[in-house]
């Protein structure tokens, strides 16, 4: 059990990396700049808000998730939405508390959410 939780999480660490990819391809195609300097900094500095992700991972969904377990009673739509309400207050916490910045740490925490429940499916 713990060493399927233990992948889950690492799994969803990756969300950083695939929400800055996102972005960065995003930005690259829409701006008549370098793209590829766009890109990367899209990447990097979703990769700098890993840190919210790891937060609300460790402090809300994987806690949630026990507790759900302990009471027989998991459902997706419970870790989902305790992995946005973690990305949005740390985001608040770490002093992004409107714009895109939120709302790119609390999809960037629902997507990391998502890939730990693939997970858990995945490696079992």
């Amino acid at each position: 059990m713990k060493q399927k939780l233990a992948k889950s999480v690492a799994l969803s660490l990756l969300s950083p990396i695939f929400v800055g990819a996102l972005l960065g391809v995003y930005f690259s195609i829409s701006s008549q700049g370098s793209g590829l300097s766009i890109f990367f900094s899209m990447l990097s500095t979703a990769i700098a808000n890993a840190h919210v992700v790891g937060l609300s991972m460790a402090l809300c969904v994987l806690p949630g998730y026990l507790i759900l377990v302990k009471k027989q009673k998991v459902r997706y739509d419970v870790i989902l939405t305790l992995g946005m309400l973690g990305g949005v207050l740390f985001s608040i916490l770490f002093a992004a508390s409107s714009g895109g910045a939120l709302l790119v740490n609390a999809v960037m925490t629902t997507i990391a959410a998502g890939l730990f429940l693939y997970g858990l499916r995945r490696f079992a």
